[in-house]
Order: structure tokens, then sequence, then C-alpha cells
């Protein structure tokens, strides 16, 4: 009954009313309450990919639309453009059809690889956890690390074996943990929500400030921030506390 009152109210004049009461509920339920595919354990990233295949694979969510859209203005026609963790392709295949690039991915999972290899992708398996300088076929003119270095115990390691293979820029997205969401959730004595199936998808956290400080510590300079998601008007007024996520533009710091 309740499923038919959904599909009958995403097809009626009532639908923009019932998305946004839809999507303040989520959010309601975030503050208080953890997944309903919670669990604990390790992440196996080809059970991930089994589960996805039944769905999403290969598809865009609004969410990672509007980070592909971020992605494929900071590159410029012609440019050689590797993306780390590429997953199920569908960002890297975006940017491939709204910009002439030169593309190129590696991710950790067989089937990820299998399935961007049968979209025509260039995608090589590798372990980004492991020396990437093996992997690397560079110079590229970007390398893009999209909601990967949060996942890694070593980030700091990654983006400096990085340096010698890129010509323009590292380009990173991460979620903000300063986000007032997330400070909320804090305050109801519940660490920020930013994972799926198990709180052991993320190893680092940053805030606006965290990043920034980070990064110069590490010899970068922040050449362009974009918050791509959060509070629409407020992110880009106030984003440390009400923009989700940044992509952000690093390039060496000048001595």
């Amino acid at each position: 009954m309740a499923e038919r009152l959904k599909v009958a109210l995403r097809g009626s004049p009532l639908r923009p009313v019932y998305l946004w009461l839809a999507t303040r509920y989520r959010q309601l339920r975030r503050l208080f309450l953890y997944p309903e595919t919670a669990r604990v354990g390790a992440v196996d990233y080809d059970t991930y990919w089994d589960n996805k295949a039944v769905g999403t694979l290969g598809q865009l969510s609004p969410w990672r639309r509007k980070r592909a859209q971020v992605f494929t203005d900071l590159v410029s026609a012609g440019d050689r453009v590797l993306d780390l963790g590429v997953g199920d392709g569908a960002l890297l295949r975006y940017m491939l059809d709204h910009k002439a690039i030169e593309a190129y991915g590696l991710d950790v999972s067989p089937k990820a690889v299998e399935f961007c290899r049968a979209q025509g992708l260039q995608v090589d398996l590798a372990d980004i956890n492991q020396p990437i300088s093996a992997f690397l076929r560079g110079p590229y003119d970007y390398i893009i690390c999209s909601e990967i270095i949060e996942h890694l115990p070593d980030p700091e390691g990654l983006l400096n074996s990085l340096r010698p293979f890129v010509r323009k820029g590292i380009i990173v997205s991460i979620p903000n943990t300063g986000f007032h969401q997330h400070r909320l959730r804090l305050l109801f004595g519940r660490f920020p929500l930013q994972w799926v199936v198990t709180p052991g998808e993320h190893l680092r956290f940053w805030t606006r400030t965290d990043f920034h400080w980070w990064s110069h510590q590490l010899g970068f300079a922040i050449a362009r921030e974009i918050p791509y998601e959060g509070t629409p008007w407020l992110k880009d007024i106030w984003p440390g506390l009400f923009a989700a996520a940044f992509v952000y533009l690093l390039v060496e710091a000048r001595q």
C-alpha cells in the first residue's frame, strides 16, 4: 500500500513536494539511525560491485553527476587523464562523452575492471595501497582521486607518489566531515555517517580547514576549490559548514 502511494505521488502534480519531503525525511533519519545495509567487518569491493550490479552499475546518481560535471570543467580537450579507483567507469564515461580527452582508469576490483572494459574504457587492475608507480604509464595532465583518499591508510604516500607523473594537477574529491548534518549527528552521540555498508569504508576524515592545512603541509597549493554538493546557496557562502563535499585541484606550491 505504502509503495503504491509513493509511485502515485511521484507521477502526480505533487511530485516536487513529495521529493522535497522525502529528502528531508532521509536527512532526518541519518541524524539518528544507521543504514539498513549496515554491518561490521572488512570491505570486500567485489561483493560491493556484485550488489551494485543489480541496480545502478554504470549509472550516475545526481550526486556523482555533479562531481563528474566539475571534473569535466576542470580538464581541457586533448588532456591525458587518469582516474584512480575508477569503479564502474560511469564518471570516466561522462567525461569522455562531454570532452575529447585521453581517458584511463585503475581499480582494485577485477569485476569493476571487467565491467569497464566491456564498456570500451581503458582500465587496468591495480591496488593503490601498493607502490603506484608500477601501474602508471605517465605522464598525465591530470590524475583524479575521486572519493578514494578517505579510504586509504596512507593518502599522503599516494599523493606524493603521483607527483612525478602529473603535469597540470591532481584532482581530489572528498566528503566534508564539517558539514552541518555531520556536526549534528555527532552532537546527538553518533559519529558522522559517511559510509553505506560498514564504518570501515572510511579510514581518514577532513573538514575544510583540515584539508587546507593538510595539503599545505604536503607542499600542495589549492588552485581550485568547488563545493559541489550541500545546502543550496549556503554552501557557496559558508562552505566549511554547509558544503557536504568538495572537489580540489592541487598543484605544486611555489617555493
